[in-house]
């Protein structure tokens, strides 16, 4: 581990969850609307709305494989070509990993790492809210069962400065989402995450900036409570199917691997651009100018794009902005990029004070030494280092309320 001169704070590390989290706490009126487990072939299978899920193919997450297994695939380094099975590596059991689902292992592991503390969030959960999209009682439900279950089991805020578990909200049904934001706010949570793209209502999607949502943005402008738009299965995912690149086993008529390169290429990054373009455009960061956001997870090249285009808006449309677009983006916007991105390129667009180190730790496609982070930002000195792996973090968790 390179020797920094401080402890890093990580915005992007995950726990996997234990098999009761969605069920633990689950109204047991809500029970097989919700998530249930059945052993299929021999095998167990998550069962979300009575059908089998397949956003994680092993949702008990035992055996699991090793963080960064996949490094060289997310840095386009497998020049030999070699499949995603083969890269995982050898699994092992989840009981030989402790820290990946109990508190006081990950702490320990923190300081085997050299790490000062880190944000927590989901690895099943995120694929939850389009899974249950066409049941919104019950989309809410598994989320405040799910949440109880969080802060048993990590805490929301455990009181030492060092381990902070978002709590997940969904706005699909407005006044469930200002009760369940006021329960978590209430129980000390210090952040919450939410999946970027539109919104499910049920019969389809509407904007999160509709000012049907503006109770639950409101609370959390008033708390001054951060949101992060962690990467998950959203909407947004179904542009992919207009082109013939999903659907049946052949890939809409391509060849299997002319279907899987499609995504990496066309539209990986139209999510979280699109919420953000949705928020400002929609008017949500003015009505609300304390509402601070961090963009976990979903890289950050779409940045130099979006900022160009909200420049654009605002001179071919000044009038439909009570402020200039990119002023409020960078202002009330944090972004951790990914560990392959421009680093330079991000800085000179949005500045120093506004990005985030995330390691996305254990997981396969992240960094299997968070602190091996520094490597990506060899031009930034020793300040800019500080800043970006520990001072901005510390900043947005800081509770500002209005």
């Amino acid at each position: 581990m390179p020797d920094l001169g401080f402890r890093p704070f990580d915005a992007d590390n995950h726990y996997y969850e234990a098999e009761d989290a969605f069920t633990r706490y689950i109204e047991p009126a809500m029970a097989k609307r919700c998530m249930q487990w059945a052993v299929i072939n021999g095998k167990p299978r998550l069962l979300v709305g009575g059908k089998v899920n397949k956003f994680i193919p092993n949702p008990t997450f035992d055996p699991i494989a090793a963080p960064g297994s996949l490094e060289d695939y997310f840095r386009g380094r497998n020049e030999g070509g070699i499949d995603l099975k083969t890269m995982f590596g050898e699994l092992a059991p989840i009981a030989d990993h402790p820290g990946y689902r109990e508190r006081a292992a990950r702490l320990a592991l923190l300081d085997e790492q050299g790490m000062d503390g880190a944000l927590l969030f989901p690895t099943l959960g995120v694929g939850m809210q389009e899974a249950l999209r066409h049941d919104i009682p019950a989309l809410h439900a598994a989320f405040t069962a799910f949440n109880r279950w969080l802060d048993d089991d990590w805490g929301f805020d455990g009181g030492d400065g060092r381990l902070y578990a978002a709590p997940m909200i969904t706005l699909a049904d407005a006044s469930l989402a200002a009760a369940e934001v006021r329960r978590v706010l209430e129980g000390g949570a210090r952040i919450v995450v939410m999946i970027p793209g539109p919104v499910p209502d049920g019969d389809g999607y509407v904007s999160p900036g509709h000012a049907k949502f503006d109770p639950v943005w409101g609370l959390l402008n008033e708390a001054g409570i951060p949101v992060a738009l962690h990467a998950g299965l959203s909407g947004v995912s179904r542009y992919g199917k207009l082109w013939g690149a999903g659907g049946d086993a052949g890939g809409g008529g391509f060849e299997g691997f002319k279907h899987a390169v499609f995504p990496l290429v066309a539209f990986q990054d139209r999510s979280i651009s699109d919420t953000f373009a949705a928020l400002i455009c929609h008017g949500v960061l003015e009505r609300f100018p304390n509402l601070r956001l961090a963009s976990i997870e979903n890289g950050a090249m779409w940045v130099p794009d979006l900022l160009r285009n909200l420049t654009d808006a605002n001179g071919k449309m000044p009038f439909s902005f009570q402020e200039h677009p990119v002023e409020q983006f960078t202002r009330q916007v944090w972004v951790a990029p990914y560990y392959e991105d421009d680093m330079d390129r991000l800085k000179d667009a949005l500045g120093i004070r506004r990005l985030l180190f995330g390691s996305d730790f254990p997981h396969t496609e992240g960094l299997p030494e968070p602190t091996s982070f520094v490597q990506d930002i060899p031009t930034f000195d020793a300040d800019e280092t500080k800043i970006m792996m520990r001072d901005n973090v510390l900043e947005l968790l800081t509770p500002q309320p209005a």
